[in-house]
């Protein structure tokens, strides 16, 4: 896939989310595997991982809040008086804890209707309405994160490098950038039908529930999950929106490879939130803790 044939957009409706959204029993205790959410766009319409209003009203319910685990992680890297970016920061499970906590915390996104509930929850935060790769702030940061396995939405490898070298430019030299992928085993069982994974109530006493139909390409390991999001009043359907939601699922020893391509010096790659290494891929996420490449410092050649 050529990068001129989509527009590229992000939202965050960060990581595991989603992906586990579509594993219900997970996605209620943890939510949605956190995909806060990327997403593009053919130039056809056709929109791959994008978090529309009905999407966004379940992500709501179901993940009010960031997992303490995971929240700590993240905030385990962050400095006060540093500039700290969250991208793909979707409707603001983490960046809203760290803003209040008083860091210097900027986002970016591009579901409209992400931001506008973090903005809800933050009025005034200093957050962009905008596709990652084509943001461009007038300074860099000192820390980069994206959240819950979000990096595993750009299925297609030559964006996800895209994706990677961006992040490299947007961070000083020295800085950190973490995240977190989604790995082969966590792949999902194939379904022949659509199901109903996740139904809840809104405030309105609405029922919005969710059907998925899940299949997983050995080849390019990854793992489609359509979903069908339905809002009832009763027995009247209210209102339908389809996602066709798809992940990337990473062996062990892959994204390394794509992180050194980009300029990145891979510190250290973890299994889970308490910082234990990963040792293959039996483990279901990697969490990677990277620096961006100083310069080697040109040697100077003295004249006797």
């Amino acid at each position: 896939m050529k990068e001129s044939e989509y527009e590229i957009y992000f939202t965050l409706c960060s990581g595991a989310v989603f992906r586990k959204l579509l594993k219900l029993q997970d996605i209620i205790l943890r939510f949605m595997p956190d995909k806060c959410g990327g997403f593009y766009m053919k130039k056809d319409g056709a929109v791959k991982n994008y978090y529309g209003s009905l999407c966004t009203r379940m992500y709501e319910i179901l993940h009010e809040k960031a997992p303490q685990d995971e929240l700590d992680f993240y905030l385990s890297y962050a400095k006060k008086g540093k500039r700290i970016l969250e991208a793909l920061c979707g409707s603001g499970r983490f960046f809203v804890p760290f803003y209040e906590r008083g860091f210097d915390i900027h986002g970016v996104d591009l579901s409209a209707e992400m931001l506008e509930k973090l903005l809800e929850k933050a009025p005034g935060a200093n957050v962009v309405c905008k596709d990652i790769v084509q943001y461009a702030p007038e300074q860099r940061f000192d820390y980069i994160f994206i959240s819950s396995g979000s990096v595993s939405l750009f299925t297609d490898m030559d964006l996800c490098k895209a994706v990677l070298k961006r992040m490299k430019e947007l961070l000083m030299p020295g800085g950190k950038f973490v995240f977190a992928v989604d790995t082969v085993a966590d792949r999902c069982a194939e379904d022949e039908e659509y199901r109903e994974d996740v139904s809840v109530t809104t405030k309105e006493g609405m029922c919005l529930c969710l059907r998925t139909k899940n299949h997983y390409d050995e080849e390019s390991r990854t793992q489609f999950s359509p979903g069908i999001y339905e809002l009832y009043d009763g027995e009247k359907l209210l209102q339908e929106e389809f996602m066709d939601f798809q992940t990337h699922l990473y062996g062990f020893g892959e994204m390394e490879q794509y992180l050194e391509e980009a300029g990145f010096k891979v510190e250290a790659v973890y299994s889970d939130y308490s910082k234990h290494s990963a040792e293959d891929d039996s483990c279901e996420m990697f969490l990677f803790e990277c620096t961006h490449k100083k310069p080697p410092t040109p040697q100077r050649n003295f004249m006797l």
